[in-house]
C-alpha cells in the first residue's frame, strides 16, 4: 500500500469581500442587488400599490363581494404580483379586504345588517370621544358643506377624526381613522341619496360653537339613527350600482 503524502493541498486564496463586491456590482443592475437599491425600490413600489388600492377602495370602484386578483391588479398598477399581495394582505388587516385560504382576496360582502353594525359602532365610538375633555380644534370657520360627494365624505371625516381627538386617546383615533375608511364608499352613496349635507351642516355649526357635550352628542346620535334607517336603500343603491 503506498504511503499517504502528508503534503497539505494548497489553500486556494478567495478575493476579499470588498473586491468581489466591486468586481461584480459593476453594472447598474447589479448594483441595485449588491447595495440595497432593490430593497429601498420595492418598498417604494409597495407603498405606491397600498394607497393606489385603498384609494379605489374608498372611491367604490369594486363591487361588494367582488373577487381581486393580485395578477390582474398587477397589470393595472404596473407592479409585480408580491407587492400587490402584500398590500391586499395589509387592507385585510385593516377590514377593507376579506381574506380566506383557498378563496383568495375580495371585496367584503355589504349587508343591512353589517352597514347597521358598522354605523352603530361609528357612533359609540364618537359618542365616547365626545365626552372628552382634549383641545380638538376644527381648522377652519367655514360653515359649509361642499357641494361634491368626494369634498363633502372629505369633511365627514376631518370632523369626525376631529370628534376623535377630544378623547385624547390614540386608540380612539386610529379605530374612528379606520371606520371612516371602510365607510368612505358608502357615504358617496350617502350623499347621493341625500342623506349628508343637511346633517352633516348641524354637526359643523355646533362643533364650532364650542356645543361639544349633550347638543353635540345628541345631533352625532340623530346623524347615525337617520343613516340606519335608510340602510335598505343605500345597500340597494350600492348593489344596483354594479
Amino acid at each position: 500500500m503506498p504511503a499517504r503524502s502528508t503534503r497539505c493541498a494548497p489553500i486556494r486564496r478567495l478575493s476579499s469581500p470588498t473586491t468581489w463586491r466591486a468586481s461584480s456590482c459593476r453594472s447598474p443592475e447589479r448594483r441595485n442587488a449588491c447595495f440595497g437599491g432593490a430593497g429601498v425600490n420595492a418598498g417604494v413600489t409597495f407603498e405606491r400599490v397600498y394607497l393606489a388600492l385603498r384609494e379605489q377602495l374608498g372611491a367604490g370602484r369594486f363591487a361588494p363581494g367582488q373577487h381581486l386578483e393580485p395578477a390582474v391588479l398587477s397589470q393595472d398598477l404596473n407592479a409585480s404580483i408580491t407587492p400587490v399581495r402584500d398590500a391586499l394582505h395589509r387592507l385585510a388587516g385593516e377590514g377593507l379586504v376579506d381574506t380566506a385560504r383557498g378563496e383568495g382576496f375580495r371585496i367584503p360582502r355589504l349587508t343591512e345588517m353589517g352597514l347597521r353594525h358598522l354605523y352603530r359602532w361609528n357612533a359609540v365610538l364618537l359618542d365616547l370621544a365626545a365626552r372628552g375633555r382634549a383641545d380638538a380644534p376644527w381648522p377652519s370657520r367655514e360653515r359649509t358643506v361642499p357641494p361634491t360627494s368626494a369634498a363633502a365624505v372629505d369633511l365627514t371625516e376631518r370632523l369626525f377624526l376631529a370628534v376623535a381627538a377630544r378623547a385624547g386617546n390614540p386608540e380612539v383615533s386610529a379605530a374612528v381613522e379606520r371606520i371612516n375608511a371602510r365607510l368612505r364608499p358608502v357615504r358617496h352613496v350617502e350623499f347621493a341619496l341625500e342623506l349628508g349635507p343637511d346633517d352633516e351642516l348641524d354637526l359643523l355649526e355646533q362643533w364650532l360653537d364650542g356645543e361639544a357635550d349633550l347638543p353635540f352628542r345628541r345631533a352625532l346620535a340623530a346623524y347615525h339613527r337617520r343613516r340606519e334607517r335608510a340602510v335598505g336603500d343605500i345597500v340597494a343603491a350600492m348593489l344596483a350600482a354594479r
